[in-house]
């Protein structure tokens, strides 16, 4: 009994030992953040022309927009409703160009994380926005799962800022 349960060990440790071990693929890092920047160029496009058809396609389907308000944690549905409803108002105009763009790939390649900063006059011409992101690749296509937009004060107007909202 104890030949058989040694020879078991021993054949198992073999087994495992003689494994090849995988063959691990190098990513094009430069290569994803080109078609990173072009999927993000694609996203602020839509955003601003109030394109919720093809905002959509962009994002998957847990997507988990939080805007700038505390209680804005919005899901796909609800970030493509509100920007369907914005294109009714003709009078709101998104215009904004992003001042910088930062993407960090994963040394796997699957995910980014994406950082743009923009004034967005229909919401502050005075304040910055940070907006940050978290791409994934699915089915070798990148798309957003994650938008956290954010007021990005200058730190000298903190303190006005402070006594303001008093």
């Amino acid at each position: 009994m104890k030949k058989i349960y040694y020879l078991t060990i021993v054949a198992a440790l073999l087994i495992v030992a003689c494994q090849q071990t995988p063959k691990t693929i190098p990513v094009d890092i430069a290569g994803e953040k080109i078609a990173i920047s072009a999927l993000f160029d694609k996203y602020n496009s839509a955003f601003k022309a109030k394109d919720a058809a093809t905002l959509t396609t962009l994002l998957t389907d847990d997507a988990l927009s939080c805007g700038t308000d505390p209680s804005e944690f919005w899901n796909k549905k609800q970030i493509t409703d509100l920007l369907t409803q914005s294109s009714a108002d003709t009078a709101l105009k998104i215009n904004y160009t992003y001042s910088r763009r930062e993407i960090r790939v994963a040394t796997d390649g699957n995910s980014a994380i994406v950082v743009e900063q923009s004034i967005m006059p229909f919401l502050s011409s005075k304040i910055p926005i940070r907006t940050v992101y978290n791409a994934v690749k699915t089915n070798d296509i990148w798309m957003i799962d994650f938008i956290s937009w954010n007021f990005i004060p200058i730190n000298e107007d903190i303190p006005k800022l402070n006594k303001a909202v008093e």
